[in-house]
């Protein structure tokens, strides 16, 4: 095994590796990460076997890992979602996508608590979004597929926060009163590029999109949504910053960031 990796299914397109192992040779650290296709029915049987020194989860597994947690951090907790884990006498589950995506808004110039939200997506990273979001005081939408996952994740909220979110039935009529877009799905993602969850002609210049797919850099989406005169933020900045935050929880360390950054980039456009 690797020292540290990235566990979920499928994981080929992650950045993590070339993301983190930059880190890691800037640094002049000899350390390796590997990525680890997981299905949710074997991860029992791979945290059984498990030595290392971190790990990162993506889909479909950032809520499976949480039984195998001996602690979890207040976010992760709350929000019932863990993409990092920490390992020592006992694992720590962690959610850094939440610190991910507030740099993400940042880098946008979008405030959370003067816009209103409609995340796309109930599951791992949406329900960390909505979650966050929530606690900032946002006003949130959220549309998904799975009409039950969106009333599940809205029910959560209300009971750990107090805090009210709405379920959008309709896209289109959610549209009209969402300030902030924000794709926190699959759709998008390589080898899927021609997927959108969103309708091109319900977007406008008053909105502001933020897709946390990264693979490509410009979803069908994003560059839909430059087309119609809209602000736009690609995932990009959640993705790297993310990361930088499990690497100071593994190694109380400050990451290079911008190596971090440039070694994604030039691995997409290759």
């Amino acid at each position: 095994m690797t020292d540290f990796g990235l566990i979920g299914h499928p994981v080929g397109h992650s950045m993590s590796k070339i993301m983190h192992e930059a880190a890691f040779d800037y640094l002049g650290l000899e350390l390796t990460y590997g990525l680890y296709d997981v299905e949710s029915k074997d991860l029992k049987l791979f945290m059984d076997n498990a030595v290392f020194s971190g790990l990162n989860v993506t889909i479909p597994l950032k809520q499976d890992i949480i039984r195998h947690m001996g602690e979890l951090s207040r976010e992760a907790l709350i929000i019932g979602s863990v993409n990092t884990v920490e390992f020592g006498k006992k694992l720590i589950g962690h959610n850094t996508d939440v610190f991910g995506f507030m740099k993400m808004l940042e880098s946008a110039d979008v405030s959370p608590l003067d816009n209103s939200f409609l995340v796309f997506g109930a599951g791992g990273a949406g329900r960390a979004i909505a979650f966050k979001l929530a606690m900032e005081k946002s006003r949130v939408y959220v549309y998904d597929v799975d009409a039950q996952r969106a009333k599940n994740l809205k029910h959560d909220i209300m009971q750990r926060l107090k805090v009210n979110i709405e379920v959008a039935d309709s896209i289109e009529e959610t549209m009209k009163k969402a300030d902030v877009i924000v794709n926190a799905t699959p759709l998008g993602m390589h080898p899927g590029i021609d997927r959108t969850p969103v309708k091109a002609r319900l977007l406008n210049p008053t909105h502001t999109v933020a897709d946390i797919v990264y693979n490509p850099i410009k979803t069908r989406l994003v560059m839909e949504a430059e087309r119609a005169g809209c602000k736009t933020v690609s995932g990009l900045d959640m993705l790297v910053h993310q990361g930088a935050q499990a690497l100071r929880i593994w190694l109380d360390i400050e990451p290079p960031i911008d190596i971090m950054e440039e070694a994604v980039i030039k691995c997409l456009k290759a």
